[in-house]
């Protein structure tokens, strides 16, 4: 067989083509090697593909070895799903010849790659005919018709029946569990975005569930969703287990129809991020349905980056047949779900409050923003002005204005702001003021903008600056200048605490010819000069500030990204938009 990559000891399901059952036909269905979530209306078959792919594999006996296994779920059910949790059969329509799918997987037990042939055959001691594996090339033609060997856990949407509507609800132990408490109440505090939960009960009935409580509560008072998170959890400590039990493990399967269920948008991002680490930690591969947008937007982002380990698949029928779309963005199944084009409307958006520094960040801002769609809905504060220092105790004490509802612009060398999603920085790495002062020196006398109708030429700006040339000792001869390098050399000289060259650069931007010239119009402003020169910084901005201002009403207002389509740089000319052929 050769040297095999380590990878491939893992089995894992690579896509699923389906040439015809019940609305799905001609269809190919590509997954991640971790994660992959399924959307699109009702009827397009998602958990029947769910379904399919996990009736092609058993947890019984490992082939290679000949040896039975004997495994269990922390809930004592075997490592598979049964046909009756994911189809109901029609004894009329699910006739034999009406199901012809195939899946595609690489084994980890024989480093091979097959295609298991899953239909609908008759069966004496059944009235329906049932779906069987055929044509399982992994046993050396000993048993073609037998599943491949595969762990798999199926969380169906029964699990989110009410505790109050369970009619069987008890107690029960899991000493596996009782071993890893600290362990499952860290994960389900980090889930729901909690720390009150202390305790963990198992529960069985109805339901085998485990949830997460606190001193104050307990397993009876827990909501759908923490009971949901903890069914969850407890699918990912049973693979934990087997992992830990098993020497020859080779990962596993979790199937969970609409994940999202119960959970809040921050729990669901949660639950991205754990499922990530999972899948990496225990080889899991995740096959979920879900119809959130806080979901499908973390997924298309992963797949655009690794494509191989994330799919975020959309089932469409609005262009005849079911077809699949892969990586396709919120808006565009919004609309599709919606059964409309996107609609760009600016009044359902909040007015996003922006905070700077002095007006000279505001004004350099002015200068490089001037998109209308953007000015309608952001408040430039340009008459609030605190330091920088004082906006960042602001952001790090979580005072929700400043943290989640607003961004705060602050000046191109302010350091010590990564992480602090709120917080924009200018271009460049100098103050407005040091920056224009740097532009306008190194700009050309014979540069077009210095031909204005008001006579500001390059003489004229020296004069205005003759203090800051002094204190620098700028050379007359120097036609170019490092402002940064003069900076540093000068607080070298006089330390860090003198403020004289500040003040001589706040003079300067408060001079009243120079003001005259930045509210003088786009042709006279300096500013605006300044960005034509620089588009590609300024551009930059635009991008950064537009990204901000999603963040800003996703996360910090609750608005539906849906209908930030318009926020996109093309979306400024173009306002619809369509699942892609």
């Amino acid at each position: 067989m050769g040297q095999k990559n380590n990878r491939d000891k893992y089995t894992h399901i690579k896509k699923i083509n389906i040439s015809h059952f019940r609305g799905l036909k001609d269809l190919t269905v590509p997954l991640g090697r971790r994660i992959t979530l399924l959307c699109g209306k009702n009827g397009t078959s998602k958990s029947s593909i769910l379904g399919i792919a996990a009736q092609v594999f058993s947890f019984e006996k490992d082939y290679v070895k000949d040896e039975l296994l004997s495994f269990q779920t922390l809930t004592g059910a075997k490592f598979e799903s049964r046909v009756s949790e994911h189809f109901r059969l029609s004894k009329k329509f699910d006739k034999p010849d009406s199901m012809e799918t195939s899946v595609s997987i690489h084994d980890g037990y024989t480093f091979e790659e097959a295609d298991l042939i899953l239909k609908l055959y008759d069966s004496k001691d059944r009235s329906k005919p049932r779906p069987i594996v055929r044509g399982n090339t992994l046993s050396d033609g000993e048993n073609t018709s037998r599943n491949a060997t595969h762990p798999v856990i199926y969380l169906s949407l029964k699990r989110l029946t009410p505790i109050s509507q369970r009619p069987k609800y008890s107690e029960h132990d899991i000493e596996f569990l009782s071993e890893h408490r600290r362990a499952f109440v860290a994960l389900s505090n980090r889930l729901l975005s909690k720390r009150s939960a202390t305790s963990v009960t198992a529960t069985t009935g109805t339901i085998k569930s485990a949830t997460a409580h606190g001193d104050n509560y307990d397993h009876d008072s827990v909501s759908a969703g923490e009971d949901n998170a903890g069914q969850i959890l407890l699918a990912i400590f049973s693979f934990r287990k087997l992992k830990e039990e098993y020497a020859e493990y080779k990962g596993g399967l979790l199937l969970i129809d609409e994940a999202d269920a119960g959970l809040f948008p921050a729990a669901q991002k949660q639950l991205i991020k754990i499922l990530t680490e999972e899948c990496k930690d225990l080889n899991l591969q995740v096959i979920m349905t879900s119809h959130s947008p806080t979901m499908i937007e973390d997924l298309q982002k992963l797949s655009l980056v690794d494509k191989e380990n994330y799919q975020n698949i959309y089932l469409s029928d609005s262009y005849g047949p079911i077809q699949v779309f892969e990586n396709v963005t919120w808006p565009q199944i919004y609309a599709d779900l919606h059964v409309q084009t996107i609609a760009v409307d600016t009044n359902l958006l909040p007015q996003i409050n922006l905070y700077f520094e002095d007006k000279e960040a505001y004004d350099l801002y002015a200068s490089i923003v001037s998109d209308r769609t953007i000015k309608k809905v952001t408040n430039a504060l340009k008459d609030v002005a605190l330091g920088c220092s004082e906006y960042i105790k602001l952001v790090k004490r979580k005072i929700p204005e400043f943290c989640s509802k607003s961004i705060i612009i602050l000046d191109g060398d302010v350091e010590g702001v990564k992480g602090m999603d709120s917080i924009l920085k200018l271009p460049g790495t100098l103050p407005p003021d040091q920056l224009i002062f740097e532009f306008l020196y190194n700009l050309p006398p014979e540069d077009p903008y210095w031909k204005n109708s008001s006579g500001f030429n390059k003489p004229v700006f020296i004069s205005l600056c003759d203090k800051i040339s002094e204190v620098l000792q700028i050379d007359p001869a120097d036609e170019v200048i490092d402002m940064a390098q003069l900076v540093a050399n000068y607080r070298k000289k006089s330390g860090p605490e003198d403020q004289r060259l500040r003040g001589h650069f706040k003079a300067f931007a408060k001079n009243a010819t120079f003001l005259g010239m930045v509210n003088g119009g786009a042709a006279k402003n300096p500013y605006r000069a300044w960005v034509k020169h620089n588009a590609g910084s300024a551009e930059a901005f635009r991008e950064g500030l537009r990204k901000s201002l999603r963040s800003t009403m996703i996360n910090g207002h609750g608005i539906d990204s849906a209908l930030l389509k318009i926020l996109d740089a093309l979306e400024a000319k173009k306002a619809v938009a369509t699942v892609p052929e």
